[in-house]
C-alpha cells in the first residue's frame, strides 16, 4: 500500500509539474503572436513562427502525457458533440470576421486579410464536417 500511495504521489507531482510546463508553453505562444504583429525583419518573422510550432508541439505532447496520468482518452473533441461544436466555433469565427472586414472597408488591404482569414475558417468546418463523417462511420462499423 504504501508503495502505491508514493507512486500516487509522484503522478500528481508530475501532474502539476506538467502542467505549469503547459501554462508556460501557452503564456509563451502569446507572447510569439503578440511579438508578429510588430516585427518586420524576415528572418526574425521566420525565427518566430518556428518558436510557435515547437511550442504549439510542445503543448500536444504534454497534453498527451498529462491525458494518459488522467487515464483520459483525449477523443471528447472526436466525438460527433465535439466536432458540431468545434464547427459552431469555425462559423462564429468565420461571421466575425467577416462583419470585421466589412467594418474595415476604409482600408482594403485590412479588408482583405480579414476576408482571407475567413476563408480558412470556412476551410476548418469543411474538414470538421470531413471529420464528423469520418468519426460517425468509424463508429457504426464497430
Amino acid at each position: 500500500m504504501d508503495s502505491r500511495l508514493r507512486q500516487l504521489e509522484k503522478k500528481q507531482k508530475l501532474y502539476s509539474l506538467l502542467k505549469e510546463q503547459h501554462d508556460a508553453e501557452v503564456k509563451e505562444l502569446m507572447h510569439y503572436m503578440s511579438a508578429l504583429t510588430t516585427v518586420e525583419n524576415n528572418l526574425v518573422r521566420s525565427y518566430l513562427h518556428t518558436l510557435l510550432s515547437d511550442g504549439l508541439r510542445h503543448i500536444e505532447y504534454i497534453s498527451r502525457i498529462m491525458a494518459g496520468i488522467e487515464g483520459a482518452t483525449g477523443s471528447a473533441l472526436l466525438t460527433k458533440k465535439g466536432i458540431q461544436e468545434s464547427i459552431g466555433d469555425e462559423r462564429s469565427s468565420r461571421d466575425a470576421l467577416l462583419k470585421c472586414a466589412e467594418m474595415a472597408d476604409d482600408d482594403p488591404e485590412t479588408a482583405a486579410l480579414l476576408k482571407s482569414i475567413s476563408v480558412d475558417e470556412e476551410h476548418h468546418i469543411r474538414i470538421l464536417e470531413h471529420l464528423s463523417e469520418l468519426v460517425e462511420s468509424a463508429s457504426s462499423s464497430k
